[in-house]
């Protein structure tokens, strides 16, 4: 098991299909670190693929001949797409205060407490959606800490939970529970999707509220992997679109997003530059100090 995410298992398949439908135009006799030079330089010259994606790619293709095919890759010397130098900034705290006073919650979507985490944690988009039950820990007379497991990199860490999130975060708790109640009562059968093979190890443990989400969908799905009835937790697109609706309101379009509130965080935060890339999960302090950036 290489215990890739969902959405990179897709990229890696639809990259993969569409450079077998580039090489069915290629001589069979070519070696095969050529037509990878060949397609990936499709991407740049013809394609116009930025950087990032045609990084992404070839990836894919590394994947596909050293652990799908056992034939690893030599080099391969394809022209590579620029990588453009942008000035980045970073949305101001009055910005910030603005953009938050326009966010809503909606009947499924708790957003002001997924935003508060976003900016007050320095969270990627995916991070807070898919903190279990167990993984938020309380302490008597603190805030607390939220665990942060399996994050980019497949690396743990914590953070401390702000101060403005602790109410909300504990009225959230008290809906999931209202959730995983109702579950155990009318669907005792569906479970919570579990990472790697814990669920063949732990067959309970789907059923249990210590791995339920702090922040579960409202309907049932079928997993992708497994096909099996499942509760998920909130989607990214969800907070994604309550984001879009609240800069729209106060005309922040273009300048904030949920990633860019991660910016803003290691801009305004007043920690020190590796108190603060271990906050964010980084390995190197270069990582983190790209993401201090004058505000606008």
């Amino acid at each position: 098991m290489m215990h890739y995410s969902l959405k990179t298992e897709d990229s890696y398949c639809g990259w993969v299909a569409r450079y077998y439908d580039f090489c069915r135009n290629l001589s069979g006799d070519l070696p095969a670190e050529r037509k990878a030079e060949a397609f990936l330089t499709e991407l740049a010259v013809k394609r116009r693929v930025s950087a990032r994606t045609q990084n992404q790619a070839f990836s894919a293709l590394i994947f596909l001949y050293k652990d799908v095919l056992g034939k690893p890759l030599g080099d391969v010397g394809a022209l590579r797409a620029k990588r453009p130098r942008h000035e980045r900034a970073s949305p101001s705290k009055e910005q910030i205060r603005e953009f938050r006073g326009a966010v809503e919650d909606t009947a499924t979507t708790p957003a002001r407490l997924l935003v508060d985490l976003l900016y007050g944690c320095g969270l990627r988009v995916c991070e807070p959606l898919e903190l279990r039950v167990k993984d938020v820990l309380w302490a008597e007379g603190e805030s607390g800490q939220l665990l942060l497991r399996g994050a980019k990199g497949g690396k743990d860490r914590r953070v401390p939970i702000p101060q403005s999130c602790v109410a909300p975060l504990r009225t959230q708790l008290q809906r999931a529970r209202t959730v995983w109640d109702w579950d155990r009562t009318n669907a005792p059968h569906v479970g919570v999707p579990l990472p790697f093979s814990l669920a063949s190890k732990y067959p309970r443990a789907p059923f249990l509220w210590q791995w339920f989400w702090v922040f579960p969908s409202q309907n049932h799905c079928d997993d992708p992997r497994t096909g099996a009835r499942v509760r998920h937790h909130i989607l990214e697109d969800t907070i994604q679109r309550s984001v879009q609706r609240a800069v729209a309101k106060v005309g922040l379009a273009g300048i904030i997003t949920p990633h860019v509130l991660r910016h803003a965080y290691a801009t305004h935060s007043r920690e020190s530059l590796d108190a603060l890339r271990q906050l964010l999960g980084h390995s190197s302090l270069q990582t983190t100090a790209g993401y201090l950036h004058p505000t606008i």
